[in-house]
């Protein structure tokens, strides 16, 4: 068996965990040549970690190999524009629809075309609306990229949007800063792409998208960066 302890600053140790904080003990090899797989969850992010073996056979003997990536790797889309999230895992709390026409969750795809080719809510002045993404199963979201649309003579985007993440869809954490609910800048007209990063990286199977300020009405085309996390929640 063995503890992991990392550093709070730069090479500095303690010599034990706080006591609010109990170690955590990890099981690993029973025999010489066998490998022992532990996985991190959620994973840890830092620049020095020490392996301290608290348990051993004979003598204490260790071949080591650390599994992960550079923090600024994880940027591929996740799924939006390319189709691959499928329409029903996307969701919002409402939508406008009318005889003529669909805003459904399903068209906030980045650089979708057409007559109706964004998410609209029903209500498109209200700071309650969302728009929700289940990719299925937990991601590493690295970066949000919005854009706006247009209904005919009519301009529309988000000015201003706030983010919460989900491991089931039922409870809910926001994006905070300083305590307080983070706001991320977007766009500043219906057609170009601006891209917010989320630093650190959420780890989530849900994301939600909460409008904040908009310019006329609440309109939005969407992706995600990030990749797998190769992790089981």
């Amino acid at each position: 068996m063995h503890k992991l302890i990392i550093p709070a600053g730069e090479e500095k140790y303690p010599e034990k965990p706080p006591s609010c904080t109990p170690a955590v003990l990890f099981f690993a090899n029973v025999d010489a040549t066998g490998v022992k797989e532990n996985r991190f969850n959620p994973p840890i992010i830092a620049r020095y970690i020490r392996i301290n073996p608290t348990h051993y056979s004979i003598q204490t003997t260790l071949r080591m190999e650390l599994i992960g990536c550079d923090l600024n790797s994880c940027s591929v889309p996740l799924g939006m524009e390319n189709r691959g999230i499928p329409n029903q895992h996307i969701s919002a709390s409402s939508y406008s629809t009318n005889l003529f026409s669909s805003w459904s969750p399903s068209q906030a795809r980045l650089n979708l075309q057409g007559r109706t080719n964004a998410w609209r809510p029903k209500v498109s002045n209200s700071p309650s609306e969302w728009l929700q993404v289940d990719f299925e199963v937990t991601k590493k979201v690295t970066a949000v990229i919005t854009q706006g649309a247009k209904a005919v003579f009519t301009h529309m985007f988000v000015k201003e949007f706030a983010v919460s993440s989900s491991q089931n869809g039922k409870h809910w954490s926001p994006v905070l800063q300083d305590g307080k609910e983070k706001i991320f800048k977007a766009n500043q007209d219906h057609t170009s792409t601006v891209m917010n990063s989320l630093e650190p990286p959420l780890f989530a199977r849900y994301v939600r998208i909460h409008p904040r300020q908009w310019h006329n009405h609440i309109a939005l085309r969407i992706e995600f960066l990030g990749c797998d996390t190769q992790q089981e929640y």
